[in-house]
């Protein structure tokens, strides 16, 4: 029967086609002919299957004689993708190795004890291959395996909480009030401090290590994380505990030195003293100006210089002699000349 419009022929004869094949799989017959049982695991006959495949070699061959591609790999990757997810389905239900089918998987795994092997020397193989070519991950697609990496991570940590062990070794009990043993966390807390230093003498941000304003110790956008994620009440908290117990035991609270009973030891307590502002004596700032109305007591300002301050005076367009400025001058300003005190 013909129809007007192509694509609706092209639509009914599709829609047949798969009506039929479905009552011949459901009868137990071959899709292509519907007169013998289709051979073990296909859904073709002998006969039908080798005029299938003949058909494909044909076609091929005349697509490759042309210089055309064998078939649409978009839809070349999603039939195989399709194959591969039954076949996988079949094998799981099945409790058989995923890869081979033919033998159980080892427990806790999806892969018997050969395909493991021969994964893991593929594996091993292209790793190296890769990093002969300088390429990162050995050639595999970096966000992959790092987030592999992540999840494997986070199972061995687990692991090594429920077995009272340290979370980065996995070898030592973990110390008191932490989840890492004592050589882990000294390690890390001398890195940390090499690190900050680095940084801090570079003039960059102690955490993600960018450029700061001024030499800062952070950037802005840590500073506002670090705020929201309540880490400056921990740490708080932490030096409390560590001041607390330092003079429960009679140490300096700076540099855990024995003070002789004292809150610091004699060098922490001269350092705190000179950097203390009763050793710099009274600091600079800038001075301001303040226009006084004397009929009025009113008072216009601060200001930022004597200049403005008559300029002020002189917009008022009142006698200058009814106002006074005020300079509100530090007093160090007197001994120092006008210069700040070096810090």
């Amino acid at each position: 029967m013909a129809y007007r419009n192509p694509d609706e022929g092209k639509a009914r004869n599709r829609e047949r086609f798969r009506e039929r094949v479905a009552e011949r799989r459901a009868a137990g017959m071959c899709v292509g002919c519907g007169r013998c049982p289709p051979e073990s695991g296909l859904v073709n006959c002998a006969a039908c299957a080798e005029k299938r495949r003949t058909r494909g070699r044909a076609r091929d061959a005349r697509l490759r004689a042309e210089g055309r591609a064998l078939r649409d790999p978009e839809k070349a990757r999603a039939a195989h993708r399709r194959y591969y997810h039954r076949k996988v389905s079949d094998r799981r239900r099945a409790g058989t190795c995923l890869r081979c089918g033919s033998q159980p998987p080892v427990p806790g795994r999806t892969t018997c004890v050969e395909c493991a092997e021969k994964l893991r020397k593929y594996e091993r193989d292209r790793y190296a291959a890769g990093k002969a070519e300088g390429l990162p991950y050995g050639g595999s697609d970096p966000e992959t395996k790092r987030r592999l990496g992540r999840v494997r991570s986070a199972r061995r940590r687990e692991a090594w909480l429920d077995a009272d062990l340290c979370t980065r070794c996995g070898r030592n009990p973990p110390a008191e009030g932490g989840t890492t043993c004592t050589a882990c966390r000294q390690k890390r807390q001398h890195r940390d401090r090499r690190k900050y230093a680095e940084r801090r003498a570079a003039g960059s941000c102690v955490i993600c290590g960018v450029r700061t304003f001024e030499g800062a110790a952070y950037c802005a956008p840590c500073i506002a994380k670090d705020y929201d994620s309540g880490r400056t009440e921990r740490k708080n908290a932490a030096s409390r505990e560590r001041y607390r117990k330092r003079r429960q035991a009679g140490r300096c609270v700076e540099c855990n030195r024995p003070s002789q009973g004292a809150c610091r030891c004699p060098e922490c307590a001269r350092r705190s003293y000179e950097s203390s502002s009763h050793f710099r004596g009274i600091p600079f700032w800038e001075p301001e100006f303040t226009v006084v109305d004397l009929l009025t007591g009113e008072e216009h300002g601060p200001m930022e210089s004597e200049a403005e301050a008559a300029a002020y005076i002189a917009f008022l367009r009142l006698p200058s002699e009814r106002f006074e400025i005020i300079t509100d001058c530090s007093p160090a300003t007197r001994y120092t000349g006008g210069h700040r005190w070096d810090t």
